[in-house]
């Protein structure tokens, strides 16, 4: 099950069926539709998804709201975490109308972000610290340690209604047959983090709601000392409801297989075959002979 988002063809495209086309040269199994495309993008997708190429799962908020554009398509478009009522309200809203249309197209599952910790953003202190090579060192134990505990004071009313708008998505998600997968994060200040993970798992245990594992984004946060080697497949492996794939050199991700740093085979245990794996891949990065490259170094290593 190996399938590709539709955001590698952002900006490359002129008629969004085109992509169907290209999907099925390049010898994928599925696709992956995300949140930079439009409603009209959609429907000259739409006849050819419900005959010729499985949705293997959208990535929410899809399609863009009305009144949005291509470019300020995001899975962070509205926060569950935020404290105002009404854009929580709205990210509840239209994360149900990318459920529906992930019911109608039979996709296994729908891609959450969560939200943010409201608390200055640490990044820069990080990549100071990587580009520096001090990571692992005293100054980037200093730095985590209190990076956290802001983290951890902050965090309690943002989790409560991230959980609480789970809730209600949980229950329109079984209604409707469709998986919702809970992305882990490239930035430290995002939800959730290792430990709210194993929390929402817990919580919405035999329901709908599993983990999706971002390949990518745990090594950068392997790389920047926050996360041991591993750590998020070690734990939550056996609640995966499919997995973002892509390579990364750094702190620089969304590359193509074997761009980067990623060992393939030393994390082909932890994906079983029914899991969906999909290429997510940065259109301005990655070239079409990357990109073919990639998918036989994935190919190769998980057929």
């Amino acid at each position: 099950m190996l399938g590709i988002s539709t955001c590698w063809w952002y900006r490359k495209v002129d008629r969004a069926d085109t992509i169907v086309d290209d999907v099925h040269q390049l010898g994928l199994d599925g696709v992956e539709l995300e949140y930079r495309m439009t409603h009209s993008m959609y429907l000259e997708m739409k006849p050819r998804l419900k005959t010729s190429l499985p949705v293997y799962s959208i990535h929410n908020f899809f399609p863009i709201p009305e009144g949005f554009g291509p470019a300020q398509g995001s899975g962070n478009l509205f926060l569950l975490s935020s404290m105002d009522a009404e854009e929580r309200s709205k990210a509840v809203e239209y994360t149900i109308q990318t459920i529906e249309h992930a019911h109608e197209l039979e996709a296994h599952a729908v891609v959450l972000h969560l939200g943010t910790v409201d608390m200055r953003s640490p990044v820069e202190g990080f990549a100071k610290l990587h580009a520096t090579g001090r990571v692992g060192g005293e100054a980037a134990t200093v730095f985590l340690n209190e990076q956290r505990r802001v983290r951890k004071a902050t965090r309690q009313k943002h989790l409560d209604a991230v959980l609480m708008g789970l809730e209600e998505l949980n229950g329109v998600a079984e209604k409707e047959g469709v998986l919702l997968g809970i992305e882990n994060r490239y930035h430290f200040h995002e939800i959730p983090d290792f430990e709210e993970i194993g929390l929402i798992l817990n919580r919405f245990e035999g329901g709908h709601i599993g983990y999706w594992h971002d390949i990518g984004h745990a090594r950068v946060q392997e790389n920047l000392g926050i996360l041991r080697r591993n750590q998020l497949l070690d734990a939550y492996s056996k609640h995966m409801v499919g997995v973002h794939i892509h390579d990364v050199m750094g702190l620089k991700d969304h590359l193509a297989p074997g761009q980067g740093e990623i060992d393939w085979q030393e994390i082909k245990p932890y994906f079983s075959s029914s899991v969906p794996k999909i290429l997510e891949l940065n259109a301005n990065r990655v070239s079409r002979k990357e990109l073919v490259e990639g998918i036989e170094v994935i190919r190769s290593h998980f057929s």
